[in-house]
């Protein structure tokens, strides 16, 4: 049976200290992590590094990379489930925009204590909005004929990325 104090290790290894390493310890080896709604990055993405992938795609829209922290937790041990009210940091997103992502995350665990799917549900609104700025201002660049201008993304070794 799961406990509070589990849960917030888990959830805290990838949200608060990016350990996808660690996260994944506590996940099953076919995890899924559903993305909810009707933007490119929805669906089911599959497997142990699921939540990796996801976050780094995500991360290219971005400044810098994208964090969340946990607002809220609830643990229902006699089903195994939790729910986490998860709130990003501020960002700055390639077009321009100011970006700050509220959502929540289910997540199921086996009898095991590990996560077999984590359902995230997202404001779709603000991510469709967000990846029109990001293109918007890649094909203003490419009319353009240069590189330079705009935001650029610095990542997590101070490396700048255009």
């Amino acid at each position: 049976m799961i406990t509070r104090e589990y849960v917030e290790k888990v959830i805290s290894s990838v949200v608060d200290a990016a350990d996808y390493a660690e996260f994944q310890k506590h996940v099953t080896d076919d995890f899924i992590y559903e993305f909810m709604g009707t933007q490119p990055y929805s669906g089911e993405w599959r497997g142990p590094d699921a939540v990796k992938r996801q976050f780094t795609a995500f991360n290219e829209n971005f400044t810098t990379d994208f964090r969340v922290k946990v607002t809220e937790l609830y643990v229902g041990a006699e089903k195994n489930t939790a729910v986490a009210r998860l709130q990003s940091l501020p960002l700055t997103d390639l077009g321009g925009g100011d970006y700050r992502q509220h959502c929540v995350w289910f997540a199921y665990f086996n009898d095991s204590g590990k996560i077999r799917r984590l359902v995230d549900y997202s404001d779709t609104k603000l991510v469709d909005e967000m990846i029109v700025r990001v293109q918007t201002a890649k094909m203003q660049k490419l009319r353009e004929g240069s590189g330079a201008g705009g935001p650029t993304r610095v990542t997590a070794r101070n490396e700048i990325a255009h």
